[in-house]
């Protein structure tokens, strides 16, 4: 993605798809910076095994 090459224990932030206004998911480093836009096509194919949901911390 971008023109950078991520290291495997990098995380990177992808904004939720919104399949009302199938508008580009915007892609995020980990210190929250703007990198670029992604198509929902890109995004509905790194949901296929690439993309890592967080976990939820437990609550108590």
């Amino acid at each position: 993605m971008c023109k950078k090459m991520y290291d495997l224990s990098e995380t990177i932030y992808i904004q939720e798809l919104d399949p009302i206004h199938e508008e580009t998911q915007k892609v995020f480093g980990e210190d929250k910076e703007y990198l670029t836009d992604i198509s929902s096509d890109v995004f509905l194919s790194l949901c296929k095994g690439f993309i890592v949901e967080l976990e939820e911390a437990p609550t108590s």
